[in-house]
């Protein structure tokens, strides 16, 4: 299945795209970002080049960081929060940057056998221990599809501008999809707005007709209110396309949302 992932900076413009077919990434950008680029998927985690692609079973989400810093973010609506990623990237750099063992001293009459297992090949990396061998990062393309490359460009390049205009504009063509909720596999992963809704449970919303949000569910001590949360950048006003969405409220992970909160109880 062929998805793409929008690339964003922490406040929110985007930065290029990921387009994920299977198990392959291909990270493209349209603006340069500093630092380097990682792939994860539940369990395992690759480096990524722009323009290579890279290889890894399920991948979830892809972080640009430097220094420890987050600078791009781009994922799948399984995802979770970029705190997860940001910290299992924290992990796998120490790990890195651990000690490497003494040298072994081979006099002449020590020798080292090594078994090699017929039609397997041998994959060795240094980015850390999260890697399996069964996720290899290719850093060149297959020679069959070079011819592919301008094609796929273009491809890119249109997809990010018409990312960029709805992102910019914030004006879907109709502001009442919102409550067609078609509904999606609930990501348990979802933390939005702890401090402002202590315990809420979270879901993903998306589909063809329906503006990509999140639903909240929170018990307040008035009783229950059902939240709406849907990203977008802080502005004097909230964008017309979204009646009813009065606060805007910024995440851990420095996204902005507007928000709408219902119910008979409603603060």
């Amino acid at each position: 299945m062929l998805r793409y992932w929008i690339l964003r900076r922490p406040d929110g413009t985007p930065a290029g795209l990921v387009r994920v077919c299977g198990d392959r990434a291909l990270l493209t950008l349209s603006t340069p970002v500093e630092g380097r680029f990682t792939l994860f998927s539940e369990a395992c985690a690759v480096p990524v080049t722009p323009g290579s692609e890279a290889c890894l079973s399920a991948p979830l989400a892809l972080l640009g960081d430097a220094d420890g810093r987050m600078t791009c973010f781009a994922a799948s609506p399984d995802a979770g929060p970029v705190s997860r990623y940001l910290d299992r990237l924290s992990r796998i750099y120490t790990k890195k940057e651990a000690p490497a063992p003494e040298p072994v001293d081979i006099s002449q009459n020590s020798t080292i056998e090594v078994e090699e297992i017929p039609g397997t090949p041998v994959e060795t990396t240094d980015f850390g221990d999260d890697l399996s061998q069964n996720n290899t990062m290719e850093t060149e393309p297959p020679a069959d599809s070079v011819s592919d490359t301008a094609h796929e460009t273009a491809e890119f390049a249109l997809l990010l501008r018409r990312a960029d205009a709805f992102y910019a504009q914030f004006d879907p063509p109709d502001g009442t999809s919102m409550v067609r909720k078609e509904d999606m596999q609930a990501n348990s992963g979802i933390d939005l707005f702890p401090q402002q809704f202590p315990g809420a449970r979270w879901r993903y919303v998306d589909g063809a007709d329906v503006l990509p949000h999140y639903e909240g569910t929170w018990r307040s001590e008035n009783g229950a209110v059902r939240i709406l949360a849907v990203r977008g950048r802080a502005a004097p006003r909230p964008p017309r396309a979204l009646p009813g969405f009065t606060r805007y409220l910024r995440d851990r992970d420095g996204f902005g949302y507007w928000v709408k909160i219902t119910g008979t109880n409603a603060p």
